[in-house]
């Protein structure tokens, strides 16, 4: 993004010499530095003259508006940029996105009869080298923020230069650069430090129960979890930033059980978060529009994503319906391990799925503390909770002990043990819905130590499978394919990992056991683009062909002597992931940089440590795009591909599918045509279920 910054210095360098050249002080004065023109009209349409080219010059509208968020933010720190933000806004507003092929403007109004929107082409903007057109668009940028014509609107801006006006206020120093604040990783430790100093006067009792409680009451509860989402401000209007629950739950297991200063304990938590919400406000990763992810480009795909992975690790917790825990640890493990671990570790798989079970008859929504010998009660073996207890429990202040910043990979442990162990015979239970995807956590970590890289693979990839098929079969449906092999000749080969079909449907299911690495939620470089690209789109760039040989050659016939016949069906391809990848499973997501997929190639250093799986992705790339290409050279409308794509972890999977009754419910479950912005997979079905539920007759 070093080209923003090179066009910031030199449109500043222009606002200056215009400023120079012709004060503007009044209303007065602006009108009559629009004397020239005939009307503001006129004025406005000599900006498209002026600006718009044919040319790619690599600069647009969009460019214009970035470069007017850019100089808002900086003037919280130079207290002279405002005016340029706001002549840069004004006249983003009078230059248009799109333009006729002969570089006409494309009147306002409905599309006209016969006329196609793909006729159109993008407007770009001269480059600030043509001077004598920018000094003339810059006066008339001025005037019109003089006369108050398109005031600065940006919501999402405003919120992150109020944010970054009260950090710099408590004394802290950062920059600007492209775009954003850049504030040094010890200025950020040390704001977490602050925080965390407010909430150990609470203590982590009440700590976690002012988090739980925030989170439930700021979002929707259903299915047995809190239903993190993003939220967006109505319109164009302003909202202060989001309270940042993942951050503050990071911070906040990591105290000791008991505060310093509990009496008081209510303007800590205030100061505490505040705090942490002009933060994660300042790292600018809080969506305040339904459009912030719509039509990313190549040049923009790794920090789009990275943005939303990092957004869920500050906003949202890992979580799925703890009843469900039982049976992903029956599937996952089966039975074949018992007696080995049973020797080992003096527990096995068994005693795992019964902790479970207890652990579901006490949590609750919110922060519980329950003494073990309650646990026991309830139907544990004490030698056997005894022996589980190192593997299941951190203890007190030992959790996140590493955390100190909202970009430390290596400190949100948290989440690979269900509970703390406090003095005194107590455990803290901090929300039902934690507790099921660290109970399997802490049971894989204990199962793996004595087997191979290979092994460890093999049994996640297999169980990956078997969840999805046991899922399927729960409601009734049973594979009419599996681990099917097809090679076509010049068609192409690949493997089917589950097909379920009716007269109406056909559903691909690829499954995928790759996890969401702690590097994608903490906001690594290019680690929330490999997390995508080995997850959602690797299985939906498998699928693609499937559906491609389907729609163009009528069937598929795999090795084995079957068959699977298109016979004008409909196709959905379901991506099935072991665990949640929040955001990055979201199937709004992959429509939203579905067109920055088709132009996208990654590289990276040669020394980088993930390079096989940049290869890996490129090698996926291609196959996309190659099979893109063919599906819209068959007559498929390239703008359906996302619209029939699925994707759900295995836990909200059986969310989605409880109930159904035909395989045609199963795919407007998976792929409704309708969307919430949320990013969230249950959200948008909660949503969707209540539209659905709305619209029934009583």
């Amino acid at each position: 993004m070093q080209d923003l910054d090179n066009q910031a210095q030199k449109l500043r360098q222009i606002f200056l010499d215009s400023a120079t050249a012709v004060p503007m002080e009044d209303e007065t004065a602006a009108n009559e530095a629009l004397e020239g023109y005939q009307n503001l009209q006129h004025a406005s349409d000599r900006l498209f003259d002026i600006l718009i080219v044919l040319e790619n010059t690599g600069q647009t509208v969009g460019t214009i508006r970035s470069l007017a968020n850019h100089f808002f933010l900086a003037n919280v720190l130079d207290r002279v940029s405002e005016p340029i933000a706001e002549a840069l806004n004004n006249i983003a507003a009078c230059l248009p996105g799109i333009i006729k092929p002969d570089g006409r403007k494309i009147p306002s109004g409905p599309v006209r009869p016969g006329e196609s929107l793909s006729t159109h082409v993008t407007a770009f903007v001269s480059t600030l080298d043509h001077e004598p057109a920018w000094l003339e668009a810059m006066l008339i940028g001025r005037a019109f923020a003089v006369l108050k014509r398109f005031p600065f609107t940006n919501a999402r801006t405003k919120a992150v230069a109020d944010a970054a006006s009260r950090i710099k206020r408590l004394g802290y120093s950062f920059s600007i650069r492209s775009g954003r604040y850049q504030i040094r990783p010890e200025s950020i430790e040390n704001i977490v430090g602050k925080i965390w100093k407010n909430l150990q006067r609470l203590g982590c009792l009440n700590a976690l129960s002012n988090i739980i409680s925030a989170a439930l009451d700021t979002q929707h509860y259903a299915y047995e979890q809190i239903l993190f989402g993003r939220t967006y401000a109505g319109g164009l209007g302003d909202r202060p930033p989001g309270l940042p629950i993942g951050l503050l739950f990071n911070i906040a297991v990591k105290l000791p059980a008991l505060g310093s200063n509990e009496r008081h304990a209510k303007s800590f938590w205030n100061e505490a978060v505040c705090l942490a919400r002009d933060l994660v406000a300042m790292l600018n990763i809080e969506p305040y529009s339904q459009f912030a992810f719509l039509g990313l480009n190549a040049q923009a795909l790794e920090d789009g994503l990275r943005e939303a992975a990092h957004y869920d690790h500050c906003f949202s917790l890992r979580q799925w319906h703890l009843s469900f825990t039982p049976q992903f640890l029956t599937v996952f493990f089966g039975k074949s391990f018992d007696a080995d671990m049973k020797q080992r570790l003096g527990w096995n798989i068994a005693d795992a799925i019964q902790l479970a079970q207890v652990l579901k008859a006490h949590a609750r929504p919110d922060t519980q503390v329950i003494s073990i010998p309650k646990l026991v009660e309830t139907g544990l073996d004490p030698g056997t909770l005894k022996s589980m207890l190192p593997f299941f429990a951190h203890r007190e202040g030992e959790p996140n002990k590493n955390y100190r910043s909202p970009f430390g990979a290596a400190g949100p442990d948290v989440i690979f043990k269900p509970f703390i162990l406090l003095k005194g015979d107590r455990v803290v239970l901090p929300t039902a819905s934690v507790l099921g995807p660290a109970l399997f956590e802490a049971t894989f970590a204990a199962w793996k130590t004595t087997k191979t890289d290979q092994e460890i693979a093999c049994q996640r990839g297999d169980a990956a499978e078997r969840l999805a098929k046991y899922l399927f079969a729960k409601h009734g449906f049973q594979p009419s394919f599996e681990n099917a092999i097809y090679d076509m000749n010049g068609q192409g080969t690949g493997e089917c990992d589950l097909v379920f079909e009716d007269d109406e449907n056909i559903i691909l299911v690829e499954c995928k056991a790759k996890a969401l690495t702690r590097g994608a939620m903490t906001g690594m470089q290019g680690d929330a683009l490999l997390d995508f690209a080995g997850g959602l789109f690797a299985s939906q760039a498998q699928a693609l062909r499937h559906e491609r040989i389907l729609r163009s050659v009528g069937s598929i016939h795999f090795s084995d002597g079957t068959r699977l016949e298109l016979r004008d069906r409909q196709i959905t391809r379901l991506t099935a992931t072991l665990l949640d990848h929040g955001a990055l499973q979201d199937r709004w997501m992959l429509r939203n940089v579905y067109n920055a997929l088709l132009s996208a190639q990654v590289t990276c250093d040669s020394g980088y440590t993930k390079k096989r799986q940049v290869e890996e992705f490129n090698t996926n790339l291609r196959v996309f795009q190659e099979e893109t290409r063919l599906l819209e050279a068959a007559g498929q409308n390239i703008n359906a591909h996302p619209l029939n794509a699925a994707s759900a972890s295995v836990a909200q999977l059986d969310v989605l599918l409880e109930k159904v009754q035909s395989l045609s419910e199963v795919r407007r479950r998976l792929s409704a045509p309708t969307t919430y912005s949320t990013l969230n997979v249950l959200l948008e079905h909660f949503h969707y279920q209540k539209m659905h539920n709305q619209g029934q007759p009583t």
